[in-house]
């Protein structure tokens, strides 16, 4: 979008984002995230009201040509596993929200921030009830650019998810331009702000705590400065390596890699949090039976350029797994929990303090709630 080379633009930004994390930490990330998301709204609300009114004939035109070429769903409609349907993208957004609100760092470090736990309900409840609105400005942005661009035709060769960037560029004075590539950039710094900081939570925690007990506070900080700085390099050479993203997008990229890579730990939260008779053996054979099934389906229905030719790097014929990748992120949680649980009744079953199961929560809301009322 500014003609500067990409792989500058990554370095730069990657670089800022690991100096951000070692000098502001957490509270960096969530006055970030403040800032980020007004640029957000503010820029999207000034992008949606140009494009309506940049079309010949107005929001009404808008809806019509829309509606005459079927964009104004979220279909096709149709049970059918295999493609991306309306249904893929609602079950595997139900596994997405319970992972990203209630297993993900990133947004449980946010949680541990709040002054009591009522605020972090309501900071969730909050976040859940915006994705609606803002996912809907945003996709109604991209319904006004398909009419747009039905009148005024695109250069040959501009892939799908360049064409937003190409109208913010042609279409938009330089002013609000600078806005809008400024709520891209504190969008990127935000979201990988929060995952490096994570990053370095969990490594100092759940690895260097353990491997190196009994250290002074200032040697843990000094570790997790260095997670940081690791981390933030490993991410600038990812980005690297997928700035060509092919047919399928950045977007499409992400929610693959998501669905791979983050299979069962929604599984293994919910038998935390429902069953008294989950244990560690059971889980861990429930860990290794997803790992097994993750790998068969990627290995099944994923071509490799082999020789010069797409094949298969393992080929079963009729029992190739043929769904739809997002779908992963749905069976393996869905294995995990039934795995897991039967095999835990193969173990002695665990000492559990009912405070930290769910059943023990609304025991406890209840108490509350009697001992507020007989006051």
């Amino acid at each position: 979008m500014t003609n500067i080379n990409t792989v500058t633009i990554i370095l730069v930004v990657g670089f800022i984002i690991i100096l951000i994390n070692l000098l502001g930490g957490i509270e960096a990330v969530i006055w970030l995230d403040v800032f980020q998301g007004f640029m957000l709204f503010a820029s999207g609300i000034i992008c949606i009201s140009v494009l309506l009114f940049s079309v010949e004939g107005g929001p009404m035109e808008v809806w019509k040509v829309a509606s005459e070429n079927g964009r104004t769903g979220f279909g096709p409609y149709e049970w059918d596993l295999t493609k991306l349907t309306f249904m893929v993208m609602a079950i595997n957004g139900a596994f997405y929200a319970i992972q990203k609100y209630a297993t993900d760092q990133t947004v449980v470090q946010r949680y541990l921030t709040a002054k009591t736990d009522r605020s972090a309900i309501h900071a969730s409840l909050l976040g859940i009830l915006l994705t609606v609105p803002v996912w809907t400005l945003f996709m109604l942005i991209g319904t006004a650019l398909f009419v747009f661009y039905k009148q005024h035709p695109l250069p040959d060769g501009l892939r799908a998810d360049a064409v937003f960037p190409y109208f913010i560029m042609t279409q938009l004075p330089t002013g609000v331009v600078g806005l809008i590539l400024s709520a891209m950039i504190s969008a990127a710094i935000c979201s990988l702000s929060a995952d490096l900081n994570s990053l370095a939570a969990v490594g100092v925690e759940d690895y260097f705590k353990k491997l190196r007990p009994g250290q002074t506070d200032r040697q843990y900080l000094l570790a997790s400065k260095i997670i940081v700085v690791i981390s933030g390099l490993i991410a600038i050479c990812i980005a690297m390596l997928y700035l060509d993203a092919g047919d399928e997008g950045v977007l499409g990229i992400v929610f693959t890699l998501y669905a791979i890579f983050s299979g069962g730990i929604v599984g293994i939260f919910l038998l935390g949090l429902l069953s008294a008779r989950a244990n560690n053996q059971g889980i861990t054979i429930a860990i290794l039976v997803c790992i097994l099934f993750t790998a068969y389906a990627v290995l099944t229905s994923t071509p490799f350029n082999i020789s010069g030719q797409e094949r298969l790097l393992v080929d079963m014929g009729a029992l190739n797994f043929t769904h739809h990748k997002l779908m992963l992120g749905v069976y393996s949680h869905l294995i995990v929990v039934v795995v897991g649980y039967l095999a835990s009744l193969f173990f002695p079953k665990p000492v559990v303090d009912k405070r930290l199961l769910y059943s023990g929560w609304l025991e406890r809301r209840r108490e509350e709630r009697l001992s507020n009322q007989n006051l």
